[in-house]
């Protein structure tokens, strides 16, 4: 069986598009870790924290392959991380999960990874079932700063299809790989907004909606 990879079967919820779209994500499985303060790939804590998310959810997938607790196993690329800023100080690290995963693979995961990670760390990853919502999105190339060309497109799309923001919050998909020190310029990023939003409109063609 060929090897799922959510960047052609997915792309139109991980893409590159600066036009704002939609997205409706219903419950997914999920690996998750709350924290509180500020998004730097400068900051080794907080890159600590984005590490472990990134590796717990490889040693998910291997052993996911080797996991006699599975229905079934289909070979997959991991998703990529993405964070929840609640415009108040704190955040949410996701990365999601094929549904055919389990919460067991998480504690084998972190077992695997007890030599490289502080258990106080490990056990704060959580293995959840959530579902975001609908979402309005757009690529943002570099940083993620107030008031950038990103964050006025989705203004300037929910005033126009008179949609409504259902939280101070936004969420910010890292379609490449976070790395300690990566220069600003080098990030890619998926901006998404959570909204409310008329059925009509999002039945008009005005705009490309995705459900996953």
């Amino acid at each position: 069986m060929d090897r799922f990879d959510y960047r052609t079967v997915e792309k139109q919820e991980y893409t590159h598009a600066t036009r704002p779209a939609v997205v409706i994500l219903n419950e997914r499985n999920y690996i998750t870790f709350r924290g509180a303060g500020k998004f730097s790939v400068t900051d080794t804590q907080f890159m600590r924290q984005v590490n472990v998310m990134y590796d717990l959810a490889t040693e998910i997938r291997q052993a996911a392959q080797m996991s006699k607790q599975l229905d079934w196993f289909r070979d997959y690329v991991p998703y990529p991380l993405n964070s929840f800023w609640d415009g108040f100080g704190g955040y949410l690290l996701m990365i999601k999960q094929p549904n055919f995963t389990v919460p067991e693979l998480l504690t084998t995961a972190k077992a695997n990874l007890a030599a490289k990670y502080p258990s106080e760390l490990l056990q704060q990853v959580n293995f959840e079932r959530l579902a975001e919502g609908t979402k309005v999105q757009s690529f943002n190339a570099g940083p993620v700063v107030p008031g950038n060309d990103t964050f006025q497109r989705l203004d300037t799309f929910i005033k126009q299809h008179k949609a409504r923001r259902l939280n101070q919050g936004h969420r910010e998909v890292y379609l490449r790989q976070l790395t300690l020190g990566m220069p600003p310029t080098e990030l890619e990023v998926l901006v998404r907004y959570q909204i409310a939003i008329s059925n009509k409109i999002l039945a008009s063609d005005r705009f490309l909606v995705t459900t996953n």
